[in-house]
C-alpha cells in the first residue's frame, strides 16, 4: 500500500474519532467490515451450523475450518496473531486509532450472523493496532 493511502486512512480515522460520536463511528466501520467477509466462508459456516445439533457442536466444527476461533471457559473469541487487514498493512502499531478495528468487528459479525441467521454481539477486547500482541474479539451468540 502506498504511503499516501496509509496517511489517508490514518486521517480518515482521526477525523471520525474527532467529529463523529463513538456509536456512529463504530456502525460505519462495522458496515465496511461486513463487505470484506468472504461469502464462501459465510456459506461454509452456515452449512456447518445447519448440520450441527447445537451451538456447541457448530462452534467445534467452525473451529476446524476457522482456526482463529477459540472456545474458552468464559466465552467464544476470535483471536488473530497479527493484523490481517490489507488496508492498513504497513501502518505501525500505535499510529492508527483502534477505532479502525470496528471494521473487523463487522467482519466477524457478518460471519456469525450469516451462519446462524440472528444478530450477534462482538466486542473488541484488544488490538494490535492499539499496541497489543494480538487482536482479540469476544463473540456473544
Amino acid at each position: 500500500m502506498s504511503k499516501k493511502t496509509q496517511q489517508w486512512i490514518q486521517q480518515l480515522i482521526a477525523g471520525l474519532d474527532e467529529h463523529v460520536d463513538k456509536e456512529t463511528c463504530a456502525k460505519i466501520l462495522e458496515e465496511c467490515g461486513r463487505q470484506c467477509t468472504p461469502a464462501s466462508l459465510v456459506k461454509k459456516a452456515k452449512t456447518l451450523y445447519e448440520a450441527s445439533s447445537d451451538v456447541g457442536e457448530f462452534l467445534e466444527k467452525l473451529g476446524e475450518v476457522f482456526e482463529e476461533l477459540q472456545i474458552e471457559d468464559d466465552g467464544v473469541y476470535v483471536v488473530y496473531p497479527r493484523c490481517y487487514c490489507p488496508q492498513i498493512e504497513g501502518i505501525a502499531p500505535g499510529k492508527l486509532s483502534a477505532t479502525y478495528c470496528n471494521c473487523s468487528r463487522g467482519w466477524i459479525k457478518q460471519l456469525f450472523e450469516g451462519a446462524i441467521g440472528q444478530e450477534v454481539s462482538v466486542k473488541l477486547v484488544k488490538s494490535i493496532v492499539d499496541g497489543a500482541t494480538q487482536c482479540r474479539f469476544k463473540v456473544e451468540l
